[in-house]
């Protein structure tokens, strides 16, 4: 059977519609994500300073410094409804083996903001919040522009942070983390902890989290002096439903001693020996230096 030769006509014109639709939806995508930015990040020198106005009249997050007065582990003290997966692994946990704090490895969140003794301040432009963590010498940016996440992010070990206000709360959500983050997904009953430990992190149960792992924190001034940062997990492949941690609680300090310093991790004493699955500490001849 001969094939009806082809109308080159046709094709050309179907050719062509296709590719007028192609852009007309391109251009339709490209303006819907962009409104939101746009409403959000001003253009002129008018829009600029009355972004400025604005934002002196939100909460004061950004003079001096906020230093922990939490303890450095969560306490879970509601027990989560885990996964079977997450329970055959909290059964087989080991502490000191299992212990990811060697070799100078990033924190990343949600652990890094938990660290004590080292402040953390907060700056603030037009579309953007940034949040320099002494510990790890991190740098979150939060954006603040209206744009949504990312459909493949980056992964990194701060995630993408986006955050808006609520009223005088404000309300960051993080995803895109990658695999090593620092996680803590729960702590082991007194019971279960060695008689006379006093480490704060006698008991911490750290484990790897889903591929979807999110954070949704909500940061709000109790007072002058007190910030108030409530966490909430969402991973299905730990918990069964999202887990709200305790509120956590920062000081404000003003003086110039309070100011955050440089950080730096280049001689770590911790090696772990990845061929027998053993953490040990202060050994320097066996350290790896960064």
């Amino acid at each position: 059977m001969k094939l009806a030769p082809k109308n080159p006509l046709r094709s050309d014109t179907t050719r062509l519609v296709c590719g007028c639709v192609c852009s007309l939806l391109a251009l339709a995508l490209t303006a819907h994500s962009g409104e939101a930015r746009a409403a959000a990040v001003p253009q002129s020198q008018e829009e600029q300073a009355q972004a400025w106005r604005q934002m002196a009249s939100l909460p004061d997050l950004w003079q001096g410094t906020w230093q922990s007065i939490s303890p450095i582990a969560d306490q879970f003290p509601t027990p989560p409804d885990y996964t079977s997966s997450a329970l055959d692994y909290i059964k087989t946990y080991k502490p000191v083996e299992d212990s990811p704090f060697a070799n100078c490895h990033p924190l990343g969140l949600p652990f890094v903001m938990n660290i004590g003794g080292m402040p953390m301040k907060f700056f603030q432009s037009p579309g953007m919040i940034a949040l320099y963590i002494e510990s790890s010498g991190m740098t979150r940016f939060i954006h603040m522009d209206g744009r949504q996440h990312s459909e493949r992010p980056n992964p990194t070990y701060l995630g993408e942070s986006i955050g808006h206000w609520e009223g005088d709360t404000l309300v960051v959500d993080t995803t895109g983390f990658v695999s090593d983050t620092l996680f803590q997904m729960g702590k082991l009953d007194a019971k279960g902890l060695t008689q006379g430990d006093p480490s704060p992190m006698s008991g911490v149960i750290f484990g790897p989290h889903g591929p979807n792992l999110r954070l949704v924190e909500r940061m709000r001034l109790v007072d002058f002096k007190t910030l108030e940062v409530q966490t909430t997990i969402y991973d299905d492949t730990v918990f069964k439903a999202p887990y709200s941690l305790a509120p956590r609680r920062y000081l404000r300090g003003i003086e110039r001693r309070n100011e955050p310093q440089e950080w730096a991790c280049t001689d770590n004493r911790d090696y772990f020996d990845q061929s027998t699955g053993k953490l040990e500490y202060n050994v320097k001849d066996k350290a790896e230096s960064r």
